[in-house]
Formats: C-alpha cells, sequence, structure tokens
C-alpha cells in the first residue's frame, strides 16, 4: 500500500496502547483513544493543559520525580528514556460507580524531531500494568520468584513493544538514524537510512561504509572509513553538528548535518548517530551568496563582455554547475550567438550544441522560443554514453528577450522548482544589468547626438543671420527709406536679434556642454558683478517690480566675470518674468573663506513638484510658460547650470511649499584646475 494513502490520524486514534503527545513545553496536544479510556479521562479535559497540572506528582513521590526527570531528559537530549511505573489515583466515572480507583502505568517517553533536528513533541506512551502491580502488592514472600518471573516476562514484553514503537517512530522521521554494536557493525536503521545507505545496512562494517558511499568533508578530502561520524561516536566521541558529503557516481551531491553519540546501558547497541540532509539549505546559502557577488560584478564600470564573462564564472564556480554558457540574441539577424562561456578542467563546455541558434532551436533556442525556464536530461556530452543535465534561463527585459543562461551538469539533475526560481532570479540580476547598460549606451549617444546637432544648427544659422542683420541695419541708414519700409525693416531687425540671441545660446549650451569652451578665471569681486547686473535688471524692468540686495562690501571669488555676469543676469530675468505685480526680489550675496553664495527669491508663482527636476533640461518650458504665451526658448536656466557647473558649484531651486522661489548657487572661492586641455574656442561676447 502506498504510504501517503494512510490516514495517520485515524492510526494514532486507533492505536492499542496507550499514547499521550506533548509539546516541548510538556502541554498535553492530543491523546489515543486507548489513552482516554486507561486514564478515565477525556480529550475536551486534558488537552491544553500542562501534563503534571493533569497529573500531579508530589516533590517526595520518587517515581513521579523520575518521570518528570525522564520527560525533561527527552526534551534536552532529544532520545528515547523509559521512567519507572507510576501510580496514580484516577476518578471513575459515574456510570461506573464513581469514587477512585489506583491505576499503575509502566511509561516510555521519546521525541519526534522535525525536519531541520528541532523538537516537535514528546510522545509519553503507557502500559497499563495495574493488574500485575496489585497482584505484587497482594502477593507475599510465596509469590517472589513468581513475581520475579513475571517481572522479566514483562521486561521482555516491554522492550519488545519499545522497540517496536521505536522503529516506527524512526521510520517517520526522514533523518535516517543508524546505530551500531560494539563490533562496528550495523544493528539499528529507519527507513529514512535504508534509502540512503541500501544494504549496507545489512551487515557491512560502518567503518567501510565511506568507500561504498564515497563520502568526503565539506572542503572536498575524503572521509577515511575510521573518521566516518558513527565510528567517532562509538570510539566515545559525541559528535555535533559534523558536516559530511555523499558523491554517489551519477548523483549530485548530497549535504548532510550529522550528530551522534555513544550507548551506555544498551544490550548490543554501542553508538548511534543521526544524519539530516541540508542539501536545499546549503544551495539557498550559495545562491544567495552568488547574488549578491553578481551585484558586485554588476556594478562594475567594466565592459559588458568582460563583466558577463565573469558572471558565469561565478555562477559556475560557485553554484557547483560543470559548464556555464551564455548567449545573447542578435538584433539585427534574430539569432542567438554565444557571447561567452566556462567549464570545469576535463568538461567539454560546448557540448554538441550548434552555432548560431535561432527562435526554438536547441535548448537556448527553447528557452528564447517560451520565455520560460527550460530543464533538459540525458544530454550526450561524450562517445562513452554519458549524460548530464541542462537548465536554460531566458534574460529578460520587460517582455523582450536579452540572451539565455544555460546550466550543465554532470549529473543526472532532478528538475527543482525552488533552483529554479533562484536561478531565474539570478537571471534577473543579469537582465537588469544589460538593460542598465543598453539604457546608458543610449542615452551617452543621444547626449552626444543632440549636442552635435545644436553646434550644427547653431553655426548654420548663424551665418546667414549675420548677413540678413548687416544688410537690415545697411537699409535702416538710407535717409529717405519710406516710413512703411522702415518699420517693416526694425520688425526684421528685432526678431533677427532675438534669433541671433536664441542661436548665441545654443552654441553657449553645446559648446559648455561638450568641453569645447574656455574659461578665462581672475580674481574678481563677485559683489561688483552682482551690483551691475542688478542695476541693468532695474533699468529694463517695469516699475511694478522692486529688487532689493543684501551684498556683502566685498565678495572675492576666483572665475570667469562674463560668464557669471551671465549667471546672474539669467536669474533676475527669470524672477523678473515670474515676479507678481508690486512684489519684490531679493537678491542675497554671502561669503565666507571657502564658498559664495548667491540665491535669488521672488513672490511668483510657485514651480509645481513635477516640474522641478527638469528646470534645468535642455528646452524645457513649463505647462505655465507655454499657456501663458511668455517668450522664451528654455535654454537660460542650461546655460547657467553648465557655467555653474564649469565653475565648480552647484545650483538647485528651494521646495515647492516655500513662500518664495528662490533659485541658489554656490560656488567654491577657488577654482580647481581644469581636467582637460584648453578649449578650442571661445564664444563670442554678448550682445548689450
Amino acid at each position: 500500500m502506498d504510504g501517503s494513502s494512510v490516514d495517520h490520524r485515524l492510526l494514532f486514534a486507533a492505536l492499542p496502547t496507550p499514547v499521550l503527545v506533548m509539546d516541548p513545553d510538556l502541554v498535553i496536544v492530543d491523546a489515543n483513544e486507548a489513552y482516554l479510556a486507561a486514564t478515565m479521562t477525556s480529550r475536551e479535559s486534558i488537552v491544553g493543559r500542562p501534563v503534571f497540572d493533569v497529573f500531579p506528582d508530589k516533590g517526595e513521590d520518587e517515581p513521579r520525580a523520575r518521570l518528570r526527570e525522564s520527560l525533561r531528559r527527552v526534551v534536552r537530549e532529544r532520545v528515547v528514556d523509559t521512567a519507572p511505573i507510576q501510580k496514580y489515583a484516577v476518578a471513575r466515572p459515574e456510570s461506573a460507580g464513581g469514587g477512585m480507583e489506583t491505576r499503575y502505568w509502566a511509561p516510555v517517553n521519546a521525541p519526534v524531531l522535525g525536519p531541520g533536528g528541532e523538537l516537535l513533541w514528546v510522545i509519553n506512551r503507557v502500559e497499563d500494568v495495574t493488574a500485575y502491580m496489585q497482584a505484587r502488592e497482594l502477593a507475599g514472600e510465596l509469590q517472589a520468584r513468581t513475581e520475579r518471573m513475571a517481572s522479566e516476562v514483562f521486561a521482555r514484553q516491554e522492550l519488545q513493544e519499545q522497540n517496536q514503537s521505536m522503529h516506527a517512530l524512526l521510520d517517520s522521521l526522514d533523518t535516517a538514524v543508524v546505530g551500531c554494536d560494539a563490533a562496528g557493525l550495523p544493528v539499528l536503521h529507519n527507513e529514512a537510512a535504508r534509502s540512503l545507505f541500501g544494504d549496507l545496512a545489512d551487515g557491512t562494517p560502518v567503518q567501510e561504509w565511506a568507500q561504498h558511499r564515497y563520502t568526503f568533508h565539506p572542503d572536498g578530502r575524503s572521509v577515511p572509513g575510521n573518521d566516518v561520524p558513527l565510528m567517532r561516536a562509538l570510539r566515545g566521541e559525541r559528535v555535533r553538528d559534523a558536516e559530511v558529503v555523499f558523491r554517489r557516481p551519477g548523483q549530485p551531491r548530497q549535504f548532510f548535518r550529522v550528530n551522534g553519540r555513544p550507548v551506555v546501558g544498551q544490550t548490543g547497541l554501542a553508538a548511534v548517530v543521526a544524519l539530516h540532509e541540508v542539501t536545499g539549505h546549503r544551495r539557498a546559502t550559495k545562491y544567495k551568496e552568488c547574488e549578491l557577488e553578481i551585484a558586485q560584478r554588476t556594478s562594475k564600470p567594466d565592459p559588458v563582455d568582460v563583466v558577463l564573462a565573469d558572471i558565469v564564472q561565478v555562477i559556475g564556480g560557485m553554484l557547483e554547475w560543470s559548464a556555464v554558457e551564455f548567449w545573447t540574441v542578435d538584433d539585427v539577424t534574430q539569432v542567438l550567438r554565444r557571447a561567452t562561456c566556462w567549464a570545469e578542467p576535463g568538461h567539454d563546455r560546448l557540448g554538441r550544441t550548434p552555432y548560431p541558434l535561432r527562435c526554438g532551436q536547441d535548448l537556448p533556442g527553447h528557452a528564447w522560443q517560451t520565455a520560460n525556464p527550460v530543464w533538459a536530461q540525458d544530454l550526450p556530452i561524450d562517445d562513452l554514453g554519458a549524460s548530464r543535465s541542462a537548465l536554460a534561463i531566458p534574460i529578460t527585459s520587460g517582455s523582450a528577450v536579452l540572451g539565455v543562461l544555460v546550466c550543465y551538469s554532470d549529473t543526472s539533475e532532478v528538475p527543482d522548482d525552488t533552483r529554479t526560481a533562484i536561478m531565474t532570479g539570478i537571471g534577473a540580476h543579469i537582465g537588469e544589468f544589460l538593460a542598465r547598460r543598453r539604457a546608458e549606451r543610449l542615452t551617452t549617444e543621444l547626449d552626444r547626438t543632440r549636442d552635435e546637432f545644436i553646434a550644427l544648427v547653431g553655426h548654420e544659422l548663424r551665418t546667414p543671420l549675420t548677413s540678413v542683420q548687416a544688410y537690415t541695419d545697411t537699409l535702416l541708414e538710407e535717409a529717405h527709406l519710406p516710413d512703411e519700409h522702415r518699420v517693416m525693416l526694425q520688425v526684421m531687425q528685432r526678431n533677427t536679434a532675438a534669433l541671433h540671441a536664441i542661436v548665441m545660446k545654443l552654441l553657449d549650451v553645446a559648446g559648455l556642454r561638450a568641453g569645447h569652451i574656455d574659461l578665462h578665471p581672475q580674481f574678481i569681486d563677485l559683489t561688483v558683478v552682482v551690483r551691475a547686473a542688478v542695476d541693468n535688471a532695474r533699468t529694463s524692468a517695469a516699475t511694478r517690480v522692486t529688487i532689493e540686495t543684501n551684498l556683502p562690501p566685498v565678495a572675492p571669488l576666483h572665475g570667469d566675470p562674463a560668464r557669471l555676469r551671465q549667471v546672474v543676469d539669467e536669474l533676475l530675468s527669470n524672477a523678473l518674468t515670474w515676479a507678481r505685480d508690486d512684489s519684490t526680489i531679493v537678491l542675497n550675496l554671502h561669503t565666507d573663506p571657502l564658498t559664495v553664495t548667491l540665491a535669488v527669491s521672488n513672490a511668483g508663482e510657485r514651480i509645481p513638484a513635477d516640474e522641478r527636476d527638469r528646470l534645468f533640461d535642455l528646452f524645457f518650458r513649463s505647462d505655465a510658460v507655454r499657456h501663458s504665451g511668455i517668450p522664451g526658448s528654455g535654454l537660460g536656466l542650461t546655460i547657467v547650470r553648465a557655467i555653474v557647473e564649469q565653475h565648480g558649484g552647484t545650483i538647485r531651486v528651494g521646495e515647492t511649499d516655500e513662500a518664495a522661489t528662490t533659485f541658489t548657487v554656490r560656488l567654491p572661492t577657488q577654482m580647481d584646475p581644469p581636467p582637460t586641455p584648453p578649449m578650442r574656442a571661445r564664444l563670442p561676447e554678448r550682445p548689450g
């Protein structure tokens, strides 16, 4: 019968032997019907209560104290323990006449361990020996010999039942348990041990097991037969958390944590060990370490092909794959091409995979086609008929497949959902890295193309604009020019001047971003520069706006006076554009030995939060500007930031919840030497 079809709850309830189940705190969890009948109790009256509250003990009662110690020993040492016969006064139910009835029980206590070796429950099995004890009490000297014989029979029977119970309990565990006698011959094993060691448990000396099961230390050293954990326990050593690895030919490695100890006072049993498999836990730990290592590798600025080569080596070495390949999708030909691979020494890393691969072809092509992890088994790798397994993980960015990671094993792997999920997570790290690098490359190309376009447009427009301006100025000098022609020429003059200013700003932006413009720093007094800009702004501004200044007498600075004047002019122009009627623009200048801080504030319309981060972007104009018809090119603040950053400074705008909008510029008083050679050209002077 299939063991999975057995209802263990019904089996437990129907056991004829009284059994009580407690948690590690000795609180009653359950009892079978035989136990309830023997103790004349009900499940409702005892479940959830400490066992010694249900059956109180007395400090001077030695057998009861030994029972308590027996239960504590089971909890503490996770061993089976037999307690002395207990005597209890049990209340008879009213249907049986009521009153108290004396009962004698012979208890055996045993632990039930979980997969991780933790204590789940304590089982208390009792044998009702009331009749025997009553006969013993009533018998006199004449029955002494009979009692001794009965005791021996009982002991043998109890030992047999105890062994049966112990074997049933051990067989229910997924932890392998093995015991041997003083000669090193196996005398005890459960079903898990039988599955692990096979016919070795039928009489092969324990010291020979290592050579049959290819036993190793975690670092790869082989374990001699006399040093296997069971032999160490047989020599009197308490083995705690020892780690061993079994590597049978053609099978994956299995990692075990082993605990063992010598056994004293048990006929025929001299040592016992328990082997708990920790392969899954160890793999999960290794995968987490591998993810961290990959995150570090992908954070480096190395070329993509170098990083991918490092990644496949990390995956193969840390996760114990025999070979790892990375295939990339060729955007032009729409085929998979092997970008890099790694293999352990002696392994055919390329296998028999054709090159290149189309969508759906072979294992990598199948993973690309389905966009899902794919396991493959029994893959041929040589002429000897050997086989291996492989796992292919598609590397995606959104819905697009960027590549395929293929990991090969030289053992027959069983598809594992947990392992697949973890490898998919590693693939996600790689996909994020490739998408990020692609985005960075596209951004760089876009910036370069945009700068080249701006420079090209600026230079191509400046020459014809200069000619138009020159001819317009010449025509306006004509003394006999009709008035209507003069008005039209003046309109042309104003518009060409405005267009020329935009072209010069474009050239400014392109030059500053590309680093093709010289700065001419010198020791200046920024107070003088700011005062001149303010005087010019007051002259051109409407009388409805007031400009207040708080300037120090002197603000020494090492910088380009023309460029810094351009910064102040743009900030004041921006403030005048947005200042409300009859409001005040405040300009503060503060200096200390290391920095100079310039702040320009106006109480105009607040900047929306979603636009603050874009204020300095090229050609950005807010919704309010576009809808109100305010002229502008969206270049001024971009130029300001470029000039400030060329001076080694920063510019920021205040928070949206502040009463006024404030642009703050911080500049170092001493400029660092430029990191690049002198620039090739200088901007023409701005008009006016």
